[in-house]
């Protein structure tokens, strides 16, 4: 199993750019001072919980909207997937390919290895749900990196958060 406590609450959030399904590239330094971010990793449309994330954070977005919050989804998935999903489910939020950042020097990380979120295995690559909250100064505030394969991010628990921490 990689390192799931690579980043820890406290620490800034590795910045990125990314592709979203439309091809425009996103990063995280884009929102800094701006808005306050709500991470998302999954590992696609091929996990179970993948379609059911995206109609719960669908539901619950204008909200998050309304406490400052934008809504970043990472997955494994490919741009065109994404697209047609996001279109399909008209997704309002920025869903992302993890993918490695240019950004860095080689050896390049993927967003999910940044995060510890990712997790080699005998049978291939993973990526565990997770979810980061990251605030306007780029601080990760909370944090859920769900390890065990039923387990799935509560996002009642993440509201509660937000509420908390303002």
């Amino acid at each position: 199993m990689d390192n799931v406590n690579r980043l820890r609450v406290g620490m800034f959030a590795p910045d990125f750019v990314l592709k979203d399904s439309e091809g425009k590239k996103v990063s995280l330094s884009d929102f800094q001072g701006r808005k306050n971010l709500l991470i998302l990793f999954c590992e696609g449309r091929r996990n179970k919980f993948y379609l059911d994330w995206l109609d719960e954070l669908n539901d619950l977005y204008e909200h998050l909207q309304q406490k400052d919050t934008e809504v970043l989804l990472l997955t494994q998935d490919e741009r065109w997937i994404s697209h047609k999903i996001k279109q399909k489910k008209k997704i309002r939020f920025p869903i992302l390919k993890n993918e490695k950042c240019s950004a860095f020097d080689p050896p390049a990380l993927s967003v999910s290895q940044q995060y510890g979120v990712h997790a080699s295995h005998p049978e291939g690559k993973y990526v565990y749900p997770a979810i980061f909250f990251v605030d306007k100064l780029g601080i990760v505030r909370y944090r859920k990196v769900c390890v065990q394969p039923d387990e799935k991010p509560d996002l009642k628990e993440l509201l509660s958060e937000l509420d908390r921490l303002g």
